[in-house]
């Protein structure tokens, strides 16, 4: 039987990494058998963290952020390497490779997470997030929908649910302005191989294309796809703003990405270190906040000043509930496609995120 070439791919990475680890090793042993009567230390882990984006991002901040908390708190006895995007596949690549523990830690986006988790999908569902950031820091923060309930199907994919990150909104690139469903008829709109946010941009009237991050670009320079979804730092990291002459914000979903462990290694760890990994990724939720919100506005002047022709559009409240009307269509199919756990899930987040706005309201 053939092995396909993503499939060798991901096979002669996960060889690589586990080789690196036997050397390791091995290199380490004189020393050990050197300090056999000295008293038993802590253990010491060497883990590597898979990013799905490039260096400079938002997740290479909270990487690099989190190596640096975690690695004080551990007194050095955790040690993070950090492997920026493309350096170890795409990114239902390095998801594969946390999940059969060739790596420990991954970001891992709810776009292609939803083909074996479904209900990890109500992250890709439109409108669910309301245009009020502390409410959405809140619940993102202290959730029992997605900490305790969604946590659980993680687990059944031998994944740990450590954090859930808002990286800013996604953001609409197209050569033309959209300011309602009708602007998008027909539109050939680049999704991730994600169920729901096909259903989201029919629910439009757009065509969405699936296409990998990596070629998007070329796709919009043939005329493949005409338009883009992303957040403002993406356009500007991978210069797809190029390409198109208008960036439309409807603040109709965050892009949210995931922080995963393998559950088997996390498990594996010292009580102490899995404390440590936890409370670490929790606080830096108030942390990649601030740091999403000036990336974008850092990136949103960076392509201005690259292209003076590149308009922005921000939808007012009025076009925002056009689109709503539709988005809200795709909430009831999730409910059905996923199941009653699926829509206990969701039910649960719109009840925390109502109780939020009216904290902060």
């Amino acid at each position: 039987m053939s092995i396909s070439g993503k499939k060798l791919g991901v096979i002669l990475v996960s060889l690589m990494l586990v080789f690196s680890v036997i050397i390791s090793g091995c290199s380490g042993g004189a020393d050990k058998q050197a300090k056999s009567d000295q008293k038993a230390k802590a253990p010491e882990y060497t883990v590597k963290f898979a990013l799905e984006e490039i260096e400079g991002s938002v997740q290479h901040a909270w990487a690099k952020e989190f190596k640096k908390r975690l690695e004080k708190k551990s007194n050095g006895k955790i040690k993070v390497k950090i492997y920026p995007y493309g350096s170890l596949g795409s990114s239902e690549d390095i998801t594969e490779l946390v999940q059969n523990g060739v790596i420990q830690f991954a970001f891992a986006s709810p776009g292609h997470l939803a083909s074996f988790i479904p209900e990890v999908g109500m992250f890709s569902l439109h409108y669910i997030w309301p245009n009020n950031m502390k409410v959405n820091k809140e619940v993102m923060a202290s959730s029992e929908a997605i900490y305790g309930m969604l946590a659980k199907k993680y687990a059944e994919n031998n994944l740990k649910l450590l954090e859930v990150n808002h990286e800013g909104w996604q953001v609409w690139s197209a050569n033309k302005p959209i300011r309602s469903p009708k602007d998008m008829q027909g539109l050939k709109i680049r999704v991730m191989g994600d169920p729901i946010l096909i259903k989201n941009y029919k629910a439009y009237g757009a065509n969405p294309v699936q296409l990998a991050y990596s070629e998007i670009y070329s796709a919009l320079q043939l005329n493949m796809i005409d338009a883009n979804i992303q957040p403002m730092f993406a356009h500007q990291e991978m210069k797809f703003y190029e390409q198109q002459d208008y960036l439309i914000s409807a603040k109709q979903v965050p892009f949210i990405t995931t922080v995963v462990a393998n559950e088997g290694f996390f498990k594996s760890l010292p009580k102490e270190y899995q404390k440590m990994i936890t409370e670490t990724s929790h606080e830096l939720v108030d942390y990649i906040f601030e740091v999403q919100k000036e990336l974008n506005n850092k990136r949103v002047k960076k392509m201005k000043e690259a292209k003076p022709s590149l308009k922005v559009i921000n939808l007012n409240e009025k076009e925002r509930m056009k689109f709503k009307a539709r988005a809200k269509t795709v909430w009831q199919s999730y409910k059905k496609d996923v199941g009653e756990d699926g829509a206990k899930i969701l039910n649960k987040l719109l009840k925390e995120i109502k109780a939020a706005k009216k904290q902060y309201n």
